[in-house]
Formats: structure tokens, sequence, C-alpha cells
């Protein structure tokens, strides 16, 4: 596992307090298999079985100012996604058919897996109490445009069930 330097620790502490991720702890930076397992174990060792998660994806179509998108999850499944583009003080609901397009923490430890495998460029960021995934950028082709992801998540709660 790759650990970032002392400033950078304390940069992403801050923001990890400031954004008030569950667990407001420090984030580990890990690119490898080995570092992927060790922090999925965390987050199922956290046993949240319902939660909302919010993140921003970055893309060429929103480089500066991504929507927010929160996903409500419960058992596994994706029960609710509404988005708050920038500037914006209301959500955009999604329709439930498309709920399928939308990640589960579960599926996030699934596509940086998928892509490590692929042996894609893979950098992501791991919330070192809880072990889901804060940050993750795949570049699958460095010699194309536009095939990346770079999702940062911005907050994870909870729910009753």
């Amino acid at each position: 596992m790759i650990v970032t330097v002392k400033a950078a620790r304390r940069a992403a502490l801050e923001l990890v307090i400031g954004l008030g991720l569950i667990g407001a702890s420090a984030v580990a930076r890990g690119d490898d298999a080995q570092a992927l397992d060790a922090h999925r174990r965390l987050w199922e060792q956290a046993a949240i079985d319902a939660y909302v998660y919010a993140y921003q994806k970055y893309c060429e179509c929103h480089p500066e100012t991504p929507p927010e998108t929160y996903v409500t999850v419960r058992a596994e499944k994706v029960v609710d996604v509404r988005h708050q583009p920038f500037g914006f003080d209301h959500y955009v609901q999604a329709e439930p058919r498309n709920f399928e397009w939308y990640w589960t923490i579960d599926d996030l430890f699934d596509l940086v897996g998928n892509a490590l495998e692929r042996g894609s460029d893979v950098r992501v960021e791991f919330d070192s109490a809880l072990g889901f995934p804060t940050h993750v950028f795949i570049d699958h082709d460095a010699d194309l445009i536009g095939d990346e992801v770079d999702v940062r998540v911005t907050k994870v709660e909870r729910l009753e069930e």
C-alpha cells in the first residue's frame, strides 16, 4: 500500500473532515489488489447495509463543476438516486429504470478490481476507518481521451434499517 507524504495526508485528512465522511479519519492510498482487498474487508466489517453516499464524477462534460449525485443503498441494491447540479438549490430525481447505472460502494470496489485485472492505470484513496473508496481514478488506455473514470466520494451516511 502506498501512503501519501505527510503534507498530502494532512490535506486529505482536512478534506475528509470537511466533507463530513463517516469515520473522519486519514485517507490511505493504494493502487494494488492487496490494498483493495484490505480496504474491502474494512468495509465489510463495518456491516453497513443501508446508507446514502454522495459522489462527484469528473469528466469532459463537467470538467470543473460536476453535479453531486446521491445514491441510497439498502441490502446492496440502489433504491434511490438524485443529482444536485452545480449552482442549483434543488435535486433532480433519477428514474428508477436508470438505477442500474449507478454504483453501490461494493460496485466501486469491483470497478477498481476489474481495472487492476485489466492492467489499467489505477489510483485510489480509501477511508482508513471504514475502507470505502474516497477517490477512484482509472485510465483504461493512456492513448485514448475520455475513457477515464474520476469519481470522488464526498459523503457516506449510515441509514436506519
